[in-house]
């Protein structure tokens, strides 16, 4: 069996995909390890996301690549051994390297330890709640806790969650080979081989699509069940066809008043008194650039754009590199649909939107010849 790209990354890009495309602004990473996602989710935007506030016209849907703008960040572990390195991940550099974007937005980065079943106020509110590879790793005594605290007490917007199927298992050995690759169930309850030694369990699809429908319907929630990690390789043995290495499963929170007094008054019942509370091993805080939110003028951005091209004797330069300096997007306040409309309204620059997204857009200033060749 071969993933291209590797499973992690396939499930991780899954979740970003989704906190993107929901404009997700708080996460609190469930059972984070060594804090993969928690690293990718530190790093800044190069831009700001467009708003009602953004004084300049969005661009096109397609032109502008979309990235997480997460402000709120938290990471939860049982593991102190694995949280030293989520610890580093959430660090904010002592100095801007030169494939570092500038900050644009703060970020609030927390990481925690514990156990997902006793409750933490500093949660409360947040809008999205991921847990990857976290829920068949759980004993029993935790694991009737899951939904309740996560859905029920926490009550966020979404819950994006992924597991192992038991279903693909099968591809990772020869038919009826008598010592399978992999790890007897430890809990002794079933006689399945799985992934890893500390899994209590790993769902097939109908188990899985089972208990998350009834999860959400005890919790007020919509789901959507789906699937990442297809086997690159052609089976010998025409097996897997259609089968996905790891289960993804997206809740969506049912509005309403009623529903939200409904999660209340169950969760109550459920919630963990007895358990330890959460130990805060590290707070993170990312301040965005002083001129972030705060545009310029157009004619003074343009004119810096202007005298850049001089500088460095171009006749056309490309839009995205033209943001890379400073010096202009902090003249844009870190909005992009600022400098692109300064550079639509400037005289003496001219706008070529000659591809589908604004990497490929370029600027010409008027009059400008081209840098002389060198002859040698």
């Amino acid at each position: 069996v071969m993933f291209v790209p590797p499973l992690c990354e396939q499930r991780r890009a899954w979740v970003l995909d989704i906190l993107q495309r929901e404009g997700v602004a708080s996460v609190l990473d469930v059972g984070c390890g060594e804090g993969a996602l928690l690293d990718c989710l530190s790093h800044p935007a190069p831009w700001l996301a467009h708003t009602p506030a953004t004084p300049a016209a969005p661009l096109p849907a397609a032109a502008k690549f979309e990235f997480a703008h997460v402000r709120t960040l938290h990471g939860l572990d049982i593991s102190a051994d694995d949280l030293e390195e989520a610890i580093e991940a959430t660090r904010p550099p002592d100095v801007k390297g030169w494939a570092q974007h500038t900050r644009w937005e703060a970020l609030d980065a927390r990481v925690w330890e514990g156990g997902l079943e006793v409750p933490n106020s500093a949660f409360d509110g947040v809008e999205c709640i991921v847990a990857m590879e976290v829920i068949e790793h759980l004993p029993p005594s935790v694991l009737p806790y899951f939904a309740p605290t996560l859905l029920g007490h926490y009550q966020p917007d979404l819950l994006l969650l992924t597991t192992p199927s038991y279903d693909f298992n099968p591809l990772f050995n020869p038919p009826d080979d008598p010592a399978p690759w992999g790890f007897p169930d430890p809990t002794q309850r079933t006689t399945r081989v799985f992934r890893h030694d500390d899994h209590k369990f790993e769902w097939t699809v109908a188990e899985c699509t089972e208990w998350c429908a009834r999860a959400a319907d005890d919790w007020g929630y919509d789901v959507q069940m789906g699937g990442v990690g297809h086997n690159a390789e052609r089976d010998p043995w025409g097996r897997g066809e259609g089968l996905k290495a790891s289960q993804v499963v997206l809740f969506r929170r049912k509005e309403g008043a009623e529903w939200a007094e409904r999660r209340r008054t169950r969760a109550a019942k459920f919630v963990k008194t007895d358990g330890a509370a959460h130990i805060l091993r590290a707070t993170h805080l990312s301040t965005p650039h002083p001129s972030a939110g705060k545009p310029a003028a157009r004619e003074l951005i343009a004119g810096a754009v202007a005298e850049l091209m001089r500088e460095w004797e171009e006749a056309r330069v490309v839009v995205t590199e033209l943001w890379r300096e400073d010096r202009v997007a902090a003249l844009c306040g870190g909005w992009v649909e600022v400098l692109v409309d300064a550079l639509d309204q400037a005289e003496m620059l001219v706008l070529r939107r000659d591809g589908k997204y604004v990497d490929d857009w370029a600027v010409e200033l008027v009059g400008a010849l081209p840098r002389r060749q060198k002859t040698w």
